[in-house]
């Protein structure tokens, strides 16, 4: 029975690794290939089989106030994949940028392949902003 257990154990905590995925981290913002009043900051991207979640930040003006309708991120060979959700901010609603001018953000979108270059794309009543990530 011990050892059933620790079988189980153990085939379960395999199990969760192969679930989580892969987590990629390293990517720059091209300073060139960006426009608007956002600035995307992407500092790692879970790829799970159910989405992918890049933890990053928006920059942008301190002291100001701004709203996301929709984020898209397009990939390389121009496909367009839509937000699913986003911690930090809510689409749709203003906020206002802190002291900084930066506010940490979690932004999921449906599973896809590992990325080495992407663009984020927001809309919202300020116009459209949009920055070039790149794998370093």
């Amino acid at each position: 029975m011990k050892r059933l257990c620790c079988l189980l154990f153990i085939l379960a905590s395999l199990g969760c690794g192969l679930i989580r995925g892969e987590r990629v981290s390293g990517f720059t913002t091209s300073k060139k290939d960006k426009s608007g009043f956002i600035t995307f900051k992407v500092e790692a991207i879970d790829y799970r089989p159910d989405l992918i979640r890049i933890y990053g930040s928006l920059d942008g003006r301190p002291h100001t106030s701004d709203r996301i309708d929709n984020l898209i991120l397009v990939t390389a060979d121009g496909r367009r994949i839509i937000a699913t959700d986003i911690e930090g901010i809510d689409f749709k609603r203003w906020f206002q940028w802190e002291d900084d001018g930066s506010i940490p953000v979690e932004i999921d979108f449906p599973p896809m392949d590992v990325q080495q270059r992407f663009t984020l794309k927001s809309t919202g009543p300020k116009g459209d902003s949009q920055s070039l990530i790149l794998k370093r």
